[in-house]
């Protein structure tokens, strides 16, 4: 009994896993005539990156700058 039923639910597993990879296939977009997608025939796009190094950045001439708007002297506060 038990043989039996082990069979019948292995053929029932399969019975399932058959229908559900036919499902698949068919739900799957083919190109025209029936033939399977092929690749794309325009190229990649590659950008191409400017190696230089930046420019020297002047932190210092930034802190500067920052302090006076904070803190403007007596000539920028009178003008």
């Amino acid at each position: 009994m038990s043989l039996e039923w082990a069979l019948g639910v292995l053929i029932l597993l399969l019975l399932v896993a058959l229908v559900s990879f036919q499902l698949g296939r068919l739900s799957q977009p083919t190109g025209p005539a029936g033939r399977p997608r092929q690749k794309p025939s325009h190229p990649s796009v590659f950008v191409d990156m400017d190696d230089k190094p930046p420019m020297e950045i002047d932190f210092e001439a930034g802190i500067r700058a920052n302090q006076r708007r904070k803190n403007p002297s007596r000539d920028e506060a009178s003008g």
